[in-house]
């Protein structure tokens, strides 16, 4: 009765926090865009992020349901990452004497924040074959602000402003078969998309003043789209457990709406956008009103493959591949302008651009100290990021500097961890990236 109480009021708590998420065009509000679907806790992220094969808590509800099966006891836990990213800055250049389309300043702001990455309850059913679990999980947490200067005059030819995170709400359930060897799982949930994003222009744009006007506006569809996680995890002995997690993401819909301007015209004819109701003729014969482009966003899947070695009760040791397919980010991608500044007579196509599949290899260590009375876990782990930025392939130059694709970027990371009284486990990480980027995560378990 108790453990039906606790499951009730949780479910009750998740129920009520808000989903949100996103949807992105070629402007520059996407530029370095990167998020993780199923990376959460300070334990994995103090290992390197190798987990579908190791993880032993309740945050395998993303990792790997299956491994869910581990939990002897009834746990709710929370972890909340703090992300710090150092500001980028893009000179501009003009077209004087290259003949090269302008090419316009950037410079990306993106708030270092505090933010919930999981809320989740697990219990053990009573014959103790199988757990089942609710989970919140926020993975995109995003505050950023772009400034975009005129190479001519040096004033600000543009601001953008982006806030909006990616929320899910699900299930899991894992079942543990042949005497414990093999257990399946599955975690279900649903996601909303919504943001509030913000961009002006200023048409003639000179230092020190700023009157842009608003040119652009986004709004997604108030539509639910389903994540499915399916797990395995084998264990042939004590020693050794080799897990598997395969992530089926939706293609959330959402629309676009795109003011109309000179540098608009062509290409949203071109991509398919529609002319709202106010459609009508400006001096110079351009069209005036709003464009509205629908398109879909194609979240990337992915496949991990884990195999963790303990050849006693102090060392872990894995290692963890896994393939994510970026590449389907951009089969939707709308390029509702040439952008402004830029080459205007250089038609965008969403074809223009593109996103590269990648696989990140990770490695993680974990040594369990041997206090009895407050068990000390102390870890490390290494993992390769591979560049799968949003890279343009067109000939309008400023495009080409707003996405060049990204770069590979190394992660090493450091954890420590402690259990207190056998029922408070508390877990911090660091992980810091060779980009100057780092990541802070802490995680608090409760087990009864």
């Amino acid at each position: 009765m108790k453990h039906a109480f606790i499951i009730w009021i949780s479910g009750i708590l998740l129920l009520v926090c808000s989903f949100s998420g996103y949807g992105f065009d070629n402007g520059p509000t996407w530029f370095g865009f990167q998020y993780s679907l199923n990376t959460s806790g300070a334990r994995t992220l103090g290992m390197g992020g190798t987990a579908v094969a190791s993880v032993d808590d309740a945050s395998a509800s993303l990792i790997n349901p299956a491994a869910l099966v581990r939990l002897s006891k009834t746990e709710f836990r929370f972890d909340s990452n703090y992300r710090h990213l150092d500001e980028i800055n893009q000179p501009g250049a003009d077209n004087l004497g290259t003949g090269e389309s302008i090419r316009l300043g950037l410079q990306v702001e993106e708030t270092s924040q505090i933010d919930p990455a999981l809320m989740a309850l697990a219990a053990p059913l009573a014959d103790g074959q199988a757990v089942i679990g609710l989970f919140y999980h926020e993975f995109l947490p995003y505050d950023r602000f772009v400034t975009v200067t005129d190479p001519l005059s040096g004033g600000i030819a543009e601001q953008h402003n982006v806030m909006f995170d990616l929320d899910e709400f699900g299930f899991s359930v894992a079942r543990s078969l042949y005497d414990g060897q093999l257990a399946i799982g599955l975690s279900a949930s649903l996601v909303t998309l919504n943001m509030d994003i913000k961009s002006v222009q200023d048409r003639t744009p000179q230092p020190g003043s700023f009157d842009g006007a608003e040119f652009t506006s986004y709004g997604s569809q108030a539509e639910q789209e389903p994540i499915w996680r399916f797990g395995l995890l084998y264990r042939p002995d004590e020693f050794m457990a080799l897990g598997i997690n395969y992530t089926l993401t939706p293609n959330p819909d959402y629309t676009m709406t795109t003011a109309n301007s000179a540098a608009t015209v062509n290409s949203a004819q071109q991509n398919s956008c529609q002319g709202d109701v106010n459609i009508g003729i400006l001096p110079g014969n351009i069209p005036a009103g709003n464009w509205i482009c629908k398109s879909s966003l194609p979240l990337p899947s992915s496949l991990s493959i884990g195999f963790a070695y303990i050849p006693d009760d102090v060392w872990t040791l894995a290692i963890e591949a896994m393939y994510i397919d970026y590449s389907r980010i951009t089969k939707e991608f709308h390029a509702a302008y040439a952008y402004p500044g830029g080459d205007v007579t250089i038609i965008q196509e969403y074809s223009d651009f593109e996103a590269e599949a990648v696989v990140e290899v990770h490695l993680g260590l974990e040594y369990l100290t041997r206090f009895k009375q407050y068990p000390l876990a102390l870890r490390a782990g290494y993992y390769s990021d591979p560049a799968h930025d949003i890279r343009y392939r067109g000939s309008d130059s400023t495009s080409q500097i707003i996405y060049p694709g990204g770069e590979d970027v190394q992660h090493l990371s450091v954890g420590a961890g402690m259990l207190f009284k056998e029922t408070l486990q508390v877990d911090l990480a660091l992980d810091a990236a060779d980009d100057d980027s780092y990541r802070l995560a802490i995680s608090l378990a409760y087990r009864y």
